[in-house]
């Protein structure tokens, strides 16, 4: 019971930062895009020339540390693969035209905090 609890909680987040990013002007182009069993992106958006990477963490309690924290070494190489492999798919966004960024959305209930360019 208490893992789709967890699920849930997720899947509201994730709903709640798609809504923020549209409500800025980004188009979702993927939600939950997986390749494999390497991971996921949680959601990839597009706004003009700009192409984000989003991981979304949601929180209802700072209990365990902010969600900056559980982004590590490996959830990075995780992104970074995922992400080379849905552009490599896609060689219209591959170019030199179009600029990339890794961001973090971090939900907690109503409240959206947005930390831009993780990923250096």
């Amino acid at each position: 019971m208490e893992h789709r609890n967890f699920r849930q909680i997720g899947a509201g987040g994730e709903e709640r930062a798609a809504l923020f990013l549209e409500e800025r002007g980004f188009a979702i182009l993927e939600r939950n895009y997986r390749y494999g069993k390497a991971g996921e992106i949680d959601l990839i958006v597009r706004r003009d020339k700009l192409v984000v990477f989003v991981e979304v963490k949601s929180r209802n309690t700072p209990v365990y540390g902010g969600p900056l924290y559980a982004i590590n070494e490996r959830k990075k190489r995780t992104l970074r693969l995922v992400a080379s492999h849905y552009l490599s798919a896609r060689p219209a966004l591959n170019t030199k035209n179009i600029t990339f960024r890794f961001d973090m959305i971090a939900v907690y209930g109503e409240a959206v905090e947005w930390i831009e360019d993780i990923l250096r």
